[in-house]
Parts: structure tokens; sequence; C-alpha cells
């Protein structure tokens, strides 16, 4: 009985000391994971912070094409061959209703693109390129005309006879500016051709008439890489 009783301590010792083993064994899995996990934090973290922002001043013409969207290359293109256009346009030399230069407001250029294109960028070159040929006089637009409203009534109720503002003595416009901004994409794969149609058009206001028109296009190909990293 003795033997018997000895030898079955000396098994129940036996699996205890497997148990605790296989316990310690797993333990040691756990933190070693646990401390892989950790330096992988430490070293992005790492990276992350050791990451610098350059930045380069470049020229206004400085033709730079990074995603394959609309840009401000873009915009100097298409300008440019808008302006060029409408002052050779027959309507600047049209007899108006004032008998002097012909005036312009800026009506809406709608963006009708995929994209988000500010398009005032565009019907505000096209204004300063007609104020400034000296062919063309331009009135205050949309978003600023109350501005005008508003200040003309404050000048009448608190600033001098001879200097307050009246109402009633505005330049009426001859013309308006309208136009609009599209995109179509044919895409396949990693490869696409991305093309631009820009369209603007002087309008008579008084009869409707269209007094000029134009339609540029830019068009893209863009080829992205296989695989980023």
């Amino acid at each position: 009985m003795v033997l018997v009783r000895f030898f079955q301590r000396l098994g129940l010792q036996s699996w205890n000391q497997r148990r605790r083993s296989r316990r310690s064994a797993t333990a040691y899995k756990a933190m070693k994971n646990r401390n892989a996990f950790v330096v992988l934090c430490v070293i992005a973290l790492i990276l992350a912070g050791c990451t610098t922002t350059k930045v380069k001043r470049l020229s206004e013409n400085t033709k730079m094409d990074l995603s394959g969207r609309w840009n401000d290359t873009d915009i100097q293109l298409i300008s440019n061959s808008m302006i060029q256009d409408c002052l050779k346009g027959s309507w600047i030399k049209a007899k108006t209703k004032s008998g002097g230069k012909p005036v312009v407001i800026i009506g809406v250029v709608e963006n009708r693109s995929s994209e988000h294109i500010d398009t005032t960028i565009i019907s505000k070159k096209l204004e300063a390129a007609l104020v400034n040929s000296g062919k063309v006089l331009t009135v205050n637009d949309f978003e600023n005309r109350d501005l005008l409203v508003s200040e003309r009534e404050y000048q009448e109720e608190n600033a001098t006879k001879k200097t307050a503002k009246v109402s009633g003595k505005e330049t009426g416009a001859d013309y308006m500016l309208l136009g609009s901004v599209k995109t179509n994409l044919d895409q396949e794969g990693k490869k696409s051709v991305r093309t631009y149609y820009v369209s603007l058009e002087l309008v008579n206001i008084e009869t409707g008439v269209k007094v000029w028109m134009n339609e540029d296009s830019i068009k893209k190909y863009i080829e992205r890489d296989a695989y980023r990293f």
C-alpha cells in the first residue's frame, strides 16, 4: 500500500508539473505576442513622428498635374482661350442703349461636373480681362448686389446730403455672362480619359439674344500604377 501511494503521488506531481509547464508556455507565448504588438506600435509612432512636410513656392505659370483632376493649369488654359475669343466678338462694337461701352454683369457659371469646381474663378478671370481691355464695363454681380443696397440705405439715413448716394442711379447691364462646366469620364481598369467641357455665352438682357458663345475642352489621359504602397 505504501508503494502504491508513493507512485500515485509521484504521478500526480508529474501531471501537475506538466500542467504548469503548459500554462507557462501559453503565458510566455501571449506575452511574446503582446511585446511584438507594442514594438510595432512604437515603430509606427516613430515613423509617423519622422514624417516631414515640404513646401515649395511655385510660379503661377508652373504647369503641374498630380491627380489628373481639374486644377489651376486647366483654369489658365480655358480662361486664356475664352478671353481671346470673347474680346474678338462683334458684340463689343454693337450699339448699346446708353450709346457708350457695353456693360456686362456676371451671371451664373454652373458646375455640372462630377467634381468640386469653383467656377467663379473662370468667370472672374474673364471679367477682369474684359475690364482691363478698356472696351467693356462690368457691374456688380448678384452676390454683392445686396451689399450696395444696404450701404445706400445706410448713407441715406446717416451720411450728409452732399455725400450720401441715392438709389435709382445704377448703370443697367446690357449683357449677362452665363455658362457651365461638364465632365466626361471614360475608364478601363487603371487607365482613364477625363474630358472637361467649358461653355460660356453672353446674352442680351433686353432681347434674350445670345451675342457670343464659345465652348472649349481639356482632355486628360490618366494611367495609375498597378500597385501602391
